[in-house]
C-alpha cells in the first residue's frame, strides 16, 4: 500500500460509474479513508515495527491487504459496503507502506542509500506498468470481479513470500544488515524532530507534492479521455506511468547520492508542474501527452525515495519510523483526498484544466520551499555507532 489501491482504482472507476451510477468523487472517496488511516493510525504501526520487526508486520499486513482488496469484488451497489471494504484495506495495509521498507533500506545502507531506495521502491512503478494492461485483459475476458480477485491475490502470492525470505537477515543476524540497523541510532529524537525547522519544512513540501503529483495518477485514464484521445491511446499512455516511475526511482536515487537532494527535489517538482500544465490543455496530440505522462511518471517515481532520503539525512534514523510515518501520513492526506477532489471537480465542470493548473502552481511553491532546508546536518551518534568500514 498505496500502490495496489492507488494504481488500480482508476481502472475500475468507469465500470462502477456505469454499473452502479456512482460519481467519480464517490468512488475516489475510498482513497480518503486510506488517508485518514495512515495519518491517524500510521504512527502506532510504526511502534509495532519497532517492537516486532518489519518482517512479521509486513508479511501479516500484506496478506490481510490482499484479502481486504478482494472484498471489492463483492460490490453490489451499496456505497456503505464499498466504503467498508476500503476501511479494511486502509487498516490492514498500514504495515505494508513505504514506512516499513524505507526503514529497512535506510538502516542497512549509507554510501549508496539513494540508489538502494530507488531500486527497492521501483516495485510500485513496475506494478503500475504491469497491472493496467493485465486488469484490462482480465476485465475483457473474465469480468471486473475476477480482475479484482487476481489483483488482490498478488500481495499474498508474490509480496508476502518475498518479504519473509528477504527480511530474514534482520532476525538472523546477517552481517552488515541487522547490526547496522540496531546499532545506528544517530539523529533527533521524535520530540526534537517535531520541534525542528526541517520537519515542518518537509511537511510543507510534502503537501503540494502529494496533491499535485499523486492525486492525478488514479484519474489519469479519465484525464487522458478528456483530451479526446482514443481508448487504445489512453491505455498505452497510462501504462507509461509505471515505466517512467521505475526510471524516476532509479535516477532519483543515483542523483541523491551525488548531489544536494533538495536541489534534485526542486527540479523534480518543476518537471511535475510542466506535466500538469500540458495536461491542462483542452486537446493535445498523442506525442505531447506522452511527454506529459513521462514527466509525471518520473516525478511520481522520485517522490517516495527522495522523501525517505530527506527524512533520513535531515532528521536522522534515531526515530525514523515515527517521524517518517508522521510525514508520510501528511503526504497521504493529499495523495488520497486529492483524487476525490479531482473527481468532484470533473463531475461539476466536465474538465480537469483548472485543478491541473492549480497543481502546477503548488509544485512551483514546493520547489521554492524545499531549497530552504539548508546543508545536511551532522547528527549525534551513539557510542555503538558502526564504523565506516562496516557500512554497506
Amino acid at each position: 500500500m498505496p500502490a495496489i489501491p492507488f494504481y488500480t482504482i482508476g481502472i475500475f472507476a468507469p465500470i462502477f460509474v456505469a454499473q452502479f451510477g456512482w460519481s467519480f468523487a464517490t468512488i475516489f472517496g475510498g482513497l480518503s479513508l486510506l488517508a485518514g488511516a495512515v495519518l491517524i493510525v500510521g504512527p502506532f504501526f510504526a511502534a509495532l515495527i519497532d517492537k516486532f520487526g518489519p518482517r512479521i508486520v509486513a508479511s501479516i499486513s500484506l496478506s490481510c491487504l490482499g484479502l481486504s482488496y478482494m472484498s471489492l469484488a463483492a460490490s453490489n451497489g451499496s456505497i456503505q459496503q464499498y466504503y467498508i471494504s476500503w476501511l479494511a484495506i486502509a487498516i490492514s495495509g498500514l504495515g505494508a507502506t513505504p514506512v516499513v521498507f524505507t526503514r529497512v533500506i535506510n538502516g542497512a545502507f549509507e554510501r549508496h542509500r539513494g540508489l538502494a531506495l530507488g531500486i527497492a521502491l521501483s516495485g510500485a512503478g513496475l506494478f503500475a506498468f504491469a497491472v493496467k494492461p493485465l486488469a484490462q485483459l482480465l476485465i475483457e475476458t473474465a469480468g471486473w470481479r475476477v480482475a479484482i480477485l487476481v489483483i488482490g491475490a498478488m500481495p499474498m502470492v508474490i509480496a508476502c513470500p518475498l518479504v519473509l525470505w528477504g527480511f530474514a537477515g534482520l532476525q538472523t543476524g546477517t552481517p552488515g544488515i541487522s547490526r547496522t540497523m540496531t546499532e545506528r541510532q544517530e539523529g533527533m529524537s521524535a520530540r526534537e524532530a517535531f520541534r525542528s525547522r526541517q520537519f515542518w519544512l518537509l511537511a510543507i513540501v510534502f503537501i503540494p507534492m502529494s496533491l499535485a503529483i499523486a492525486a492525478p495518477l488514479p484519474n489519469i485514464e479519465n484525464i487522458l479521455r478528456s483530451l479526446d484521445l482514443s481508448p487504445r491511446e489512453v491505455v498505452q499512455l497510462a501504462s507509461l506511468v509505471g515505466i517512467a516511475a521505475v526510471a524516476g526511482r532509479l535516477l532519483g536515487g543515483v542523483l541523491a547520492d551525488r548531489f544536494w537532494a533538495p536541489a534534485i527535489c526542486a527540479v523534480i517538482l518543476m518537471m511535475g508542474a510542466l506535466s500538469c500544465l500540458i495536461l491542462s490543455g483542452g486537446q493535445v496530440s498523442f506525442s505531447v501527452a506522452g511527454v506529459a505522462i513521462v514527466l509525471l511518471g518520473l516525478t511520481s517515481g522520485m517522490e517516495f525515495d527522495l522523501m525517505s532520503y530527506l527524512v533520513a539525512r535531515y532528521l536522522g534514523m534515531r526515530s525514523y519510523a515515527v517521524t517518517y510515518a508522521t510525514l508520510y501520513g501528511i503526504f497521504v492526506v493529499g495523495a488520497f483526498v486529492g483524487p476525490s477532489l479531482f473527481g468532484y471537480v470533473f463531475d461539476r465542470t466536465g474538465t480537469y484544466s483548472g485543478i491541473l493548473e492549480a497543481c502546477a502552481l503548488l509544485l512551483v511553491g514546493g520547489a521554492a520551499a524545499v531549497l530552504f532546508l539548508g546543508p545536511y546536518p551532522t547528527h549525534r551518534k551513539s557510542d555503538s555507532y558502526v564504523k565506516s568500514s562496516d557500512r554497506l
